[in-house]
């Protein structure tokens, strides 16, 4: 690329840069006179859309001015320090402890080190990485303070559930694996769930959710089931209040008004309880392996009684390999589902859906669409100079694909892919309604 060329483009992402900004400070205005949505509500997507371009272009700003070496350096060091330093945040409860005072005033290192037990020094390393990534602010020396972003942690256990995954290893190890895996011809070719990088970090032969749900044998003899089950768990209901809120309102749920949505592999049923909240006149079946139903039951129980009682909410036991008992359901909802899965296994799932719907019924996909830096016609793109998918600002869904892969054999697919998964299974893809978060919802009926 020329100079005139890499010029021209630099200042169309300036400009870029510019008018998105203009965007956000319109909603920041409008927050500051208290004219605008509550706290935490979906953004519009003129401000979705303003936020992924400010992202995407600092993102392209940076690698065109930054030494390319000096790049690579950054990049093959900081994602492993970034994710130890976020466990001990949250595993010594640091968010918590910093809420006790003004964000302006922060807390001395002493005193944060008094209260975790870590050595001020080491404790005072590990947060000014965090502070320079501003997840963290040290408001003067060696004091300090949660952020915007550090604060939605505070006494929010699914979020802090997240973070805790990586004290298991289970993330960390696998990705380890991952290139060995990867470059073997024989294992890079696997598909079975119990054949990746997983299995190789922790020499088991058992599947991912096998692992979890294996009872852990404690100090006295006893079995207990492991804590990793229950961190999971929660992390889920973080995952969820990511896309909840898009799920709620990018797609027409209204309209669907007395329907029965079969919410297959729900978990606890968190997402189902959101929409059972929000459209009253929707009826639910949560599907889940046993011990997952448990805990949803209790917690159901505890928040929305009334809808199990009454029978607007019905847990069962399902595994979504075995004929699908509810016939005929208006909705057959899979939210992260078939990106655990090879596409074989995915066939089968939607097979079994399919052998159960009507010609009205639907299935609805909620997993992420990965669109590509060359683009798709059946998504928008970002504008030019732009990568087709915002580059930087999607560069989360490229890590969860890989993490996919090193965990389940599963992958997040482009629109091409899921279409293809559908036809094979006797569907057909109607649309893919693109929400205000990392996921999508795609559409799928009978052929």
């Amino acid at each position: 690329m020329s100079a005139a060329e890499k010029a021209q483009q630099l200042r169309s992402l300036i400009r870029l840069l510019t008018d998105a900004s203009e965007v956000v400070i319109k909603e920041w205005e409008a927050e500051e006179r208290g004219d605008n949505r509550e706290e935490n509500a979906l953004p519009s997507q003129e401000l979705y859309d303003a936020r992924r371009v400010i992202r995407g272009a600092c993102g392209m700003c940076a690698d065109m001015v930054q030494d390319p070496l000096t790049r690579l350096e950054e990049v093959s060091h900081g994602a492993l320090s970034l994710i130890e330093s976020l466990y001990i945040l949250v595993a010594a409860r640091i968010p918590d402890i910093l809420a006790e005072v003004a964000p302006g005033e922060g807390m001395p290192i002493y005193e944060l080190s008094r209260r975790t037990q870590i050595d001020d020094t080491n404790l005072a390393r590990v947060l000014r990485l965090l502070c320079t990534s501003h997840i963290l602010s040290e408001v003067k020396r060696d004091h300090f303070a949660n952020t915007r972003t550090s604060g939605i942690l505070v006494r929010n256990e699914p979020a802090q559930s997240l973070m805790l995954m990586n004290g298991f290893g289970v993330y960390t190890k696998s990705m380890d694996k991952l290139p060995s895996v990867l470059m073997d011809p024989v294992k890079s070719r696997e598909t079975a769930p119990n054949r990746n990088a997983f299995q190789e970090a922790m020499g088991t032969d058992m599947t991912f959710w096998e692992w979890c749900e294996q009872d852990v044998r404690q100090e006295d003899g006893t079995l207990q089931p492991s804590p990793l089950l229950k961190t999971f768990t929660k992390a889920m209901m973080a995952t969820g209040q990511l896309v909840s809120s898009s799920i709620i309102s990018d797609y027409p749920w209204e309209a669907l008004s007395g329907a029965t949505v079969v919410d297959v592999g729900g978990g606890v049923g968190s997402m189902s309880m959101e929409l059972a909240t929000q459209f009253p006149k929707l009826h639910f079946v949560v599907q889940d392996r046993g011990p997952v139903v448990e805990q949803g039951r209790a917690m159901w129980m505890s928040r929305m009684p009334r809808a199990i009682l009454d029978g607007r909410v019905t847990l069962q036991i399902h595994d979504f390999f075995r004929e699908q008992p509810v016939k005929g359901a208006d909705v057959y909802f899979l939210r992260y589902i078939l990106h655990d899965w090879a596409d074989d296994v995915c066939v089968t799932i939607l097979t079994r859906l399919r052998e159960a719907m009507s010609a009205s019924s639907r299935i609805l996909v909620a997993d992420i669409v990965m669109h590509t830096t060359v683009g798709s016609p059946l998504l928008k793109s970002a504008p030019a100079p732009l990568p087709a998918n915002y580059g930087s600002a999607s560069i989360f869904k490229n890590m969860q694909d890989l993490a996919m892969l090193a965990l389940f054999n599963g992958t997040e697919r482009t629109p091409e892919q899921l279409s293809a998964l559908a036809a094979r299974a006797g569907l057909k893809v109607v649309k893919i309604w693109e929400c205000r978060s990392i996921l999508s919802i795609t559409e799928m009926m009978l052929s």
